[in-house]
């Protein structure tokens, strides 16, 4: 495939729609989830325990759903009606959100934001879809519409705690409020009214039963944001309290690390046309327990500049070909395997918070940087074992 061809999304006016509306939709959710402990427990006064009660509910309807929905896509269910059904699930939410009511998080917002995490499956899927039918290199725009989840949650997260802090925090649901409406405008005017992506092809000659390696590829993204996710959550108390340096250095380095992330997710499809995806996503995970060691040791902001781009780097790779690298083991069942891919990353980092906190109280926040390095091990292991696990590539 020639360059040209590769980069034919850059100036597809609907590729580019459906990448906003891949960033509208994910802003939602960038600009909730990570609020929502400092709300429970900051401004209502609960208990940090109870965060634990909204994440349970948060995250069996995610993976429910996101597997429901992969399944009814799949099967040739219409994209717009599950979309808006997981806009109002949001708009919900966010309105439940208001009342400022545990038992309404619990059991209405938390539901909401769960169903709404399928809405990435939805629209992924039929990105996938549409890059197909116009003949764009599926890499390179997997990629691309990967970048805009990052920018999401590069942008929303800041700007849902400034919102806090000028205007009040219940006001950031109001605000996640108006980006659903803005989210359903774009969806009406982006996705057909009968728009279908049911699966790519049949594929007669694969094995019956489990499908191994799409669970094996799973397993290497699970793994991998696992471990990004543990990094992440311990960096801002590690930087300030055990190594001492300015309080301005988490925020410096987060800026430094999505900097390079988004450089790395539009050079990874280029890479993917030169080498394997395979041995993009290993060089990945030997990247990412470098960075992981060398953040753990750091003494100085320069150091930590250098820990924040080869965290950005190998993240960025990462996020660039994962997603087509899942995909490869669909067997036609493309949503489903979007879905697999979209759930691996939600459970990690609802997993990853909790372990940092138990290993930090053990030890402490340096301990859990180095840790992660195993959960890049892991990654690179399950990456291994599915070097004779049959592609659809």
């Amino acid at each position: 495939m020639s360059e040209k061809q590769a980069l034919a999304y850059r100036s597809d006016q609907q590729a580019l729609l459906i990448a906003l509306l891949v960033f509208v939709s994910g802003a939602t959710n960038a600009a909730i989830v990570p609020f929502m402990g400092f709300y429970i427990v900051e401004v209502l006064g609960h208990a940090p325990v109870t965060i634990g009660l909204y994440s349970l509910s948060a995250m069996t309807i995610s993976i429910l759903s996101s597997r429901l929905y992969g399944e009814w896509v799949d099967r040739g269910a219409r994209i717009r009606p599950l979309l808006f059904a997981c806009a109002f699930a949001a708009f919900l939410a966010s309105a439940a959100a208001l009342v400022g009511s545990l038992p309404l998080l619990v059991l209405v917002t938390a539901p909401g934001m769960g169903l709404t995490n399928a809405a990435s499956t939805l629209v992924f899927s039929y990105g996938r879809h549409y890059g197909r039918m116009q003949g764009l290199e599926p890499v390179g725009y997997n990629a691309f519409l990967r970048m805009t989840v990052s920018l999401a949650w590069m942008v929303m997260p800041a700007a849902a705690y400034l919102v806090a802090d000028f205007a009040g925090a219940r006001f950031v649901f109001v605000n996640a409020m108006l980006i659903v409406l803005i989210w359903v405008a774009i969806a009406m005017a982006v996705i057909p009214r009968g728009q279908t992506c049911p699966m790519e092809k049949r594929d007669q000659d694969a094995p019956e039963g489990r499908n191994v390696g799409l669970w094996l590829a799973a397993g290497i993204s699970f793994c991998l944001s696992f471990a990004h996710s543990l990094c992440a959550s311990a960096l801002p108390v590690f930087f300030v309290r055990e190594a001492g340096l300015p309080a301005y250095a988490p925020g410096l380095s987060l800026s430094v690390k999505c900097a390079m992330e988004v450089i790395f997710i539009l050079v990874a499809p280029w890479m993917a046309r030169r080498i394997s995806p395979r041995m993009i996503l290993g060089g990945a995970t030997v990247l990412a327990i470098v960075a992981f060691n060398i953040i753990a040791s750091v003494h100085s902001v320069p150091m930590m500049l250098v820990g924040a781009a080869l965290e950005g780097s190998y993240y960025g790779l990462f996020a660039g070909t994962c997603l087509s690298f899942v995909q490869s083991f669909s067997r036609g069942r493309l949503a489903r395997a979007t879905a697999l891919y979209m759930n691996s990353m939600f459970l990690a980092g609802l997993f990853a918070v909790p372990a940092m906190g138990l290993i930090a109280q053990l030890h402490d926040f340096g301990m859990a940087i180095r840790l992660a390095s195993f959960g890049a091990g892991a990654s690179l292991l399950l990456l291994f074992l599915t070097r004779h696990r049959r592609t659809d590539a």
